[in-house]
């Protein structure tokens, strides 16, 4: 199984330059707390900061040259599932993901040593993937084609993200880099909701949705690295962003 386009809306990976070009003046977002590497809660005030601060980055900091992010953009996700169940060519345009703002971190681990972090995160509500894809292949016995708008909705939401970092210099200030970020999420439900399937025969269309939620489970098992990879990239396109702009020694005391 592949990914075999992946593209984030233009905003996560080109705003670099403007992270580049801004003022030497840092402020870090409201309600980020600098949390010192002495503290014995160490892991609690980092959890409690990046909290206060979400609500601030989910909605946009102009400062670092971020802008909202709830809706999130994937511009294109392709997947090509050659074999197994699920054997099927799916693509998706223009694909938003909503409620990434109702995160609940849980724990949070910081190895400074190894500059490694790692969340442990629950969304409130569930997380929904809106827009364009076509479609091609076989799904478990039965054939599937169309092309229009979907909907996947995945209820009780919960991810687990490592975040794997690197120091680097820029003029003459030590900022962290993002090397590898691997993200793994479950559900306890996966709806969906693909229209104009089968060019549009209203009836197989409802049966075959009927069918994919009622096998959910199965399908998911099958696409769900796909789906990891793809929040993989999308979070690290908004994550690089503060670290390229907040100074290590800005979030961290000694």
């Amino acid at each position: 199984m592949i990914i075999d386009t992946l593209k984030i809306t233009c905003y996560l990976v080109c705003i670099s330059s403007v992270a580049f070009a801004a003022p030497s003046t840092f402020k870090l977002p409201k309600g980020f707390v600098q949390c010192k590497k002495s503290d014995p809660k160490f892991n609690e005030c980092v959890k409690d900061s990046l909290q206060s601060a979400l609500p601030h980055l989910v909605k946009g900091v102009p400062s670092l040259g971020l802008i909202s992010v709830d809706p999130l953009r994937i511009s294109s996700l392709g997947i090509d599932q050659g074999s197994g169940p699920v054997s099927i060519k799916l693509n998706f345009k223009d694909l938003d993901i909503s409620n990434i703002g109702t995160a609940k971190i849980q724990n949070v681990n910081v190895d400074l040593d190894k500059f490694n972090i790692t969340l442990d995160i629950n969304f409130d509500k569930p997380m929904v993937l809106d827009g364009n894809y076509d479609i091609k292949g076989k799904v478990i016995i039965l054939p599937i084609t169309g092309n229009g708008l979907s909907k996947i909705v995945l209820e009780n939401f919960k991810a687990k993200i490592n975040i794997y970092l690197k120091t680097i210099t820029k003029n003459g200030q030590v900022y962290l880099e993002i090397t590898d970020l691997v993200f793994r999420f479950s559900t306890t439900l996966m709806r969906l909701k693909l229209d104009n399937l089968f060019k549009g025969d209203k009836v197989l269309g409802a049966n075959m949705n009927t069918f994919l939620n009622d096998n959910w489970k199965e399908i998911l098992g099958e696409l769900q690295p796909n789906f990891e990879t793809a929040f993989a990239a999308a979070f690290t396109g908004v994550s690089k962003q503060f670290f390229q702009r907040a100074p290590y020694n800005q979030i961290f005391k000694d």
